[in-house]
């Protein structure tokens, strides 16, 4: 194994405990957050009616997490406002992999007020935004490259997201996957991001339990009429997943253009998911209890109905505004309550459905299929079900893109592109996997440009006589044996060029350079291209492979990048109809 991956294997395990003390943390000031704002003070019990003062203390609570989580946020790091998943993503692509040290931990705080006291938002954002934030804390304390500050700030991530949500495999897959919106991951991260999120995995389940977060009854599915059902399902999950980001980001344009000062702005939105939340208070927090008891199948149809476009607008208007917390939980919600309206039309058991609507929708709407298959099916334990589930999840992904390409937003994460060729983390490298095994050979034809060719003791006079008359910048020199020994370019003879009064007394040699750098017809051409760099010259002479004296013409710069763009175009066209 190389010294380098032993490396990132012990910093896979430092960061998946690191990771994992960082979610308990963040899951104890949630808690803490929605005793003291929820519990306590406006005495909330989820499934329980509201009392008179509970009505009243409702928008209170909102507004009061909204104010504080935005003058945390926009005083000490306006980064960690939003769903933190997002600016994970933007620090990858565009940032070298770069977070602020203070940002993970105002994003803790300000979430876990947001969360805590209310606001319709999810666990996810942060957890993803203080891991990764860990992980590139991690990676300038010990003084990583920025690929490997890139690669830390995703194992961060994995070890984050694997603990809190009790998914080891989904954690690692949604790491490297949610970086695009077409199917494309980080492979060389799978290994480490895997190990960092068992390693967080574990360590929850020794202190916490492993219990899966949901409970499901198992059911199976064996008759062919259900897996119809099911890519119904699919079909209307892609459908929501369509307008999720489409209303959420609607209303964070709102919010921007809004003409108040910043941090009042989710005390704002925070009021109005209160005012909501009098009448329809399974919109509050996460709600993951009203996703369990959809699981149960406690919930009549019709509020399944209005809390679909409901919570909606609830997480448009906490996020959105610029509150902090995540947007995976709302989706779940928001997933379940479809698959507990299909189930209740399809006269179904409601625990599959809900559980299928849960990843179809979030797993269209942010573009991560896999991860998110992984994720849910790991969350609620229900592996019986994974061909249903995977059925469902494609034909959401399928239909979420078709319909999607309507609307201004297609995604829930806007700062995704479309696959590692699109990525500046990546700038460069494929420069070098379109020209991989091409050789001089290839490119360089020799009969396509005579090339004059100078004897080494021609008087320089004598060269100014047809010099004009070309178009060659570059000219080779040869010695009395018909060998290689000299060039020079245009450039090179500007100068004696002004001085006619010296041409008598010059030769060919005495104005060419002696080092020649040239290359062969079976060199590699990334070898080849990099000697372009050595003088910033445009053309190498190529001599033959037997004999290093013999000049066969001149490679261009200008030949290996028109070859380069021709490949390219042939690999666009290739791809071009294949995009996932």
């Amino acid at each position: 194994m190389k010294r380098e991956h032993t490396r990132l294997f012990i910093d896979a395990i430092f960061l998946g405990f690191v990771g994992f003390l960082a979610a308990q943390v963040f899951t104890f000031m949630v808690d803490y957050s929605y005793h003291f704002f929820l519990e306590t003070f406006v005495g909330y019990e989820p499934g329980k009616p509201l009392s008179e003062t509970a009505r009243f203390l409702i928008p209170v609570s909102t507004t009061i997490g909204g104010l504080l989580s935005g003058l945390i946020v926009y005083t000490l790091a306006p980064e960690a406002e939003g769903h933190g998943t997002d600016a994970a993503i933007k620090a990858y692509h565009f940032e070298d992999g770069y977070i602020r040290l203070r940002v993970p931990f105002v994003k803790m705080l300000a979430s876990a007020i947001t969360i805590g006291s209310g606001g319709s938002a999810g666990r996810e954002g942060p957890v993803v935004q203080i891991s990764a934030g860990i992980g590139s804390i991690y990676a300038k304390l010990t003084k990583r490259s920025i690929t490997e500050r890139r690669l830390l700030l995703l194992i961060g991530m994995a070890a984050g997201l694997g603990a809190v949500f009790r998914s080891p495999i989904g954690a690692a897959m949604f790491a490297i996957s949610v970086l695009y919106s077409e199917m494309d991951i980080e492979s060389h991260a799978v290994l480490f991001c895997l190990l960092a999120s068992v390693t967080g995995y574990v360590l929850n389940g020794i202190v916490v339990g492993w219990e899966p977060l949901f409970k499901v009854h198992e059911i199976p599915i064996t008759q062919w009429d259900q897996y119809l059902f099911f890519a119904s399902l699919g079909i209307c999950a892609g459908l929501v997943a369509a307008i999720l980001p489409e209303v959420f980001y609607r209303l964070r344009d709102f919010f921007k253009v809004l003409n108040v000062p910043q941090f009042l702005k989710p005390a704002l939105g925070g009021l109005v998911v209160g005012l909501l939340a009098v009448y329809f208070p399974q919109i509050l927090g996460g709600g993951y209890p009203w996703i369990q008891a959809a699981l149960d199948g406690n919930l009549p149809f019709h509020l399944m109905l209005l809390l679909i476009f409901l919570k909606m607008i609830a997480l448009g208007l906490t996020v959105g505004s610029g509150g902090s917390g995540g947007v995976f939980a709302p989706s779940l919600f928001i997933g379940a309550m479809l698959g507990g309206i299909l189930a209740y039309f399809f006269q179904q058991p409601p625990g599959p459905f809900v559980v299928v609507g849960m990843l179809s929708v979030f797993g269209a709407a942010a573009r991560v299929p896999l991860a998110t298959l992984f994720m849910v099916i790991e969350m609620t334990g229900a592996f019986h079900m994974l061909g249903a589930a995977a059925l469902s999840v494609v034909l959401s992904y399928f239909v979420q893109k078709f319909l999607a390409g309507a609307f201004k937003y297609q995604s829930l994460y806007e700062w995704q592109v479309p696959t590692k060729f699109d990525s500046p983390a990546h700038r460069g490298e494929f420069f070098l996997d379109i020209l991989m095994g091409i050789k001089v050979k290839d490119i360089f034809d020799p009969s396509r440009k005579k090339w004059v060719i100078l004897p080494e003791d021609m008087a320089f006079k004598d060269f100014v006589k047809f010099f004009y008359e070309t178009e060659q910048h570059y000219f080779p020199v040869v010695n009395k044996e018909g060998k290689l020994s000299g060039i020079f370019s245009i450039n090179d003879i500007r100068e004696i060029l002004k001085h006619p009064e010296v041409w008598d007394f010059l030769k060919i040699k005495d104005v060419a350079r002696k080092k020649v750098i040239t290359t062969r017809p079976s060199e590699d051409i990334h070898s080849a291209f990099q000697k372009f760099t050595i003088r910033n010259i445009d053309a190498l002479p190529v001599v033959s492979d037997n004999d290093h004296g013999k000049f066969l013409g001149m490679l261009s710069r200008r030949e290996v990048i028109s070859f380069y763009n021709r490949r390219l175009e042939e690999l666009e066209r290739q791809k071009s109809g294949l995009r996932v």
